[in-house]
């Protein structure tokens, strides 16, 4: 198969993580894949790259980073509009529906009479990602990224939902259950692979002589949970240090910190840095409070956290619940900073069941979380819709 995926996000962010380890496997499997992405920094012309058997096209735009990443640009847009005119693919998958892919994904559905698979991976419209936006924009593009989010999941062969709860609102829009497939994030389990804490701070320069609580985040959610958490742990403990990577905690958030001292901000590193740190740590912290948003969310970061073998501390919210209960990967606490802190320092302390949490999670991520396996269950998806198709 012919296929061409449709990515809102700048190349290497968000989404574009979830198109190219789909994307990557399913070229494995024999089939051709374009990921059309936004490109992550200025460029005159479109830039095509070859990474692991898959095309990656970059369209430029006169925006910045920051709307280029929203899929907001019109350039690019139109851009993808003329590419799809000038290729021919059986399939055509769009992630999310931002103009960047919203359009491009009509134009193939309608005038191109392609088979259209869409992707939900987050919930942006309201009790979405929209309510962490300035108000004044927040009713500016309210009622359009309303109309288009639940609109766009109608119009598809069928709808990828990451999560439980998407599943549910898409049902509630009145998308028949036979053409809803859900597929949650996946583990990259061949490039994050357990290993000596110590032998890993060693080589990044990280404290060997401290437990290491870490945290990951391309933007900070649930932030005051995360913050009065550690506050506790630090006034407990002298021996534990918090090691984020990603977006970095801005100064009013840094100032509330016990101890300033004992947070090393990596920020957002290149994917091969990324995956060698994340074993250094001792126990990942991850606050996911019982929110609208959270709910509808796959959180990415569990798969690299179970890929590393090391255990996590969250909340149980959404699709998090059952697969903690389920496979022990870790504990879950209440929203209560108290809580969340006991149960960080009882897999600090024990070291029995931090060894016995963090096999079954990376046990449970080459299981059923693999990239490879979820990218099967894409395929399966992708024949069904070729063999029902009354023209071949």
């Amino acid at each position: 198969m012919n296929i061409l995926f449709l990515n809102h996000n700048i190349k290497g962010v968000g989404t574009y993580i979830r198109c190219f380890n789909f994307a990557k496997h399913l070229v494995r499997f024999g089939h051709s894949v374009v990921i059309l992405t936004s490109a992550p920094s200025y460029i005159l012309t479109p830039k095509r790259e070859m990474h692991e058997g898959v095309e990656v096209v970059c369209m430029p735009d006169v925006f910045g980073r920051r709307l280029r990443n929203g899929g907001l640009g019109i350039i690019d847009t139109a851009l993808r509009c003329l590419y799809i005119q000038r290729r021919h693919f059986d399939i055509v998958e769009n992630f999310d529906h931002r103009p960047a892919v919203l359009y491009p994904a009509l134009m193939s559905r309608y005038l191109q009479k392609t088979h259209l698979v869409s992707e939900w991976t987050d919930l942006h419209g309201t009790g979405g990602s929209l309510e962490n936006r300035p108000e004044c924009l927040q009713k500016l593009i309210r009622p359009y990224e309303d109309f288009t989010e639940k609109t766009s999941k109608k119009i598809a062969k069928k709808l990828i939902v990451i999560s439980r709860g998407l599943r549910n609102m898409a049902l509630k829009l009145g998308v028949p259950e036979s053409r809803i497939v859900r597929i949650p994030g996946g583990a990259d389990v061949e490039n994050i692979l357990p290993g000596s804490r110590i032998e890993i701070r060693k080589r990044l320069g990280l404290p060997v002589d401290k437990k290491i609580i870490a945290y990951t985040a391309g933007t900070h959610y649930d932030i005051e949970l995360l913050i009065k958490t550690v506050n506790i742990i630090q006034k407990k403990r002298k021996d534990v240090v918090l090691v984020t990577t990603g977006a970095s905690l801005v100064k009013k958030y840094r100032r509330k910190l016990f101890d300033t001292e004992r947070i090393i901000e990596l920020g957002f590193l290149p994917y091969d840095r990324y995956t060698d740190f994340l074993p250094s740590a001792d126990v990942f912290i991850f606050p996911y409070v019982n929110s609208t948003l959270n709910i509808g969310r796959w959180p990415n970061k569990i798969g690299d956290y179970m890929a590393a073998g090391r255990p996590v501390v969250s909340n149980p919210t959404g699709d998090i619940t059952e697969l903690f209960e389920k496979h022990e990967i870790g504990l879950l606490a209440s929203e209560d900073p108290n809580d969340f802190a006991d149960k960080t320092l009882t897999l600090l302390d024990d070291s029995q069941l931090n060894a016995r949490m963090g096999l079954n999670a990376r046990k449970i991520a080459e299981q059923q979380y693999d990239w490879k396996i979820l990218s099967g269950r894409l395929e399966d998806c992708f024949r069904e819709i070729m063999l029902d198709d009354p023209t071949r």
